[in-house]
């Protein structure tokens, strides 16, 4: 199994993330990482339509899941349903090496009666997520056989095995959480958020308005305010920022482009302001984080 990093994120213009799996012909993906290799020890937010576990080794983080903040802690685990606004940081930019594991629901659809009883009942509900914790039998059960998967993970060992351990996983759900009367459809405010996301990361390097983030997600200025604030606990124009900023430290460790060049390609309206935004968000100028990185600074996020 091929060896990759969970925190080298690359998604489509809608947010939804391009799943890069360890198992080369299995929709499965184990991943060990540390949160600060994220710019300012914040994971951006994304979805992907797999099932996600994450289980911290050391240090806290906090998850937004659909506008909901949770913490999650060593001797914790945190199980996100699919297709999941969710993004995540840590306090004070601490520290936090995890594990996660990611499976495609197809995976557990060997049959149509299963994929119709036992999957999608549960990926179609309202279910978002569950902390797993000592003391509930069922959370254990999900976490021992998390650390199985990690051993099966590390001895390179039959595929056969990680497919049995996710189905023990998804046996332990179905058995415990109880899916909703009827199949729920995916909520108007989660398809626009989508939507507008969707379109900044398609035009961020231009000069966009409130006006045109609400406009793509065909809700009023005020309720697009209400609806970042809610899944993302900033403004519209603050996520806008911090997006172009990330696209700035991509280019920055990339390519040779000078600032300026950088600035403007981000869509900032010169390199000054680039530069105060960069040093509002990482604490550093984007000279000074370019040199870093040229020196092979580990301590650089």
């Amino acid at each position: 199994m091929p060896s990759c990093n969970w925190y080298d994120l690359d998604v489509n213009n809608d947010r939804s993330q391009k799943v890069r799996y360890s198992c080369t012909d299995l929709p499965i993906g184990f991943f060990s990482g540390h949160h600060t290799a994220y710019a300012n020890s914040n994971m951006p937010a994304h979805w992907h339509e797999d099932i996600e576990l994450f289980v911290p080794r050391e240090g806290d983080v906090i998850y937004n899941i659909n506008g909901n903040l949770v913490r999650v802690s060593p001797g914790q685990g945190l199980l996100i349903n699919s297709r999941r606004i969710h993004s995540s940081y840590t306090e004070n930019m601490q520290e936090c090496y995890y594990n996660v594991l990611i499976f495609h629901p197809v995976l557990l659809c060997v049959s149509k009666e299963m994929e119709q009883q036992l999957v999608q009942p549960i990926i179609t509900s309202s279910f978002d997520y569950v902390i797993l914790e000592a003391g509930t039998p069922w959370h254990e059960n999900i976490l021992h056989y998390f650390s199985m998967m990690r051993e099966k993970h590390r001895e390179k060992t039959s595929k056969s095995s990680m497919v049995g351990l996710i189905h023990l996983i998804w046996s332990e759900m179905a058995a415990n959480i109880q899916p909703d009367d009827k199949p729920h459809s995916e909520c108007s405010q989660l398809t626009a958020m989508k939507e507008m996301i969707s379109y900044i990361d398609a035009h961020y390097s231009e000069a966009i308005t409130l006006g045109d983030i609400a406009a793509a997600g065909y809700v009023s200025k005020r309720t697009c305010g209400n609806m970042f604030e809610r899944f993302f606990y900033m403004p519209p124009m603050k996520y806008l920022c911090a997006y172009r900023i990330r696209k700035g430290v991509e280019l920055l460790r990339d390519t040779d482009m000078t600032i300026s060049e950088i600035a403007y390609a981000c869509g900032f309206s010169g390199p000054s302001y680039f530069s105060e935004m960069f040093r509002r968000d990482l604490f550093t100028t984007p000279t000074d984080y370019r040199e870093r990185l040229r020196r092979g600074d580990k301590n650089i996020r």
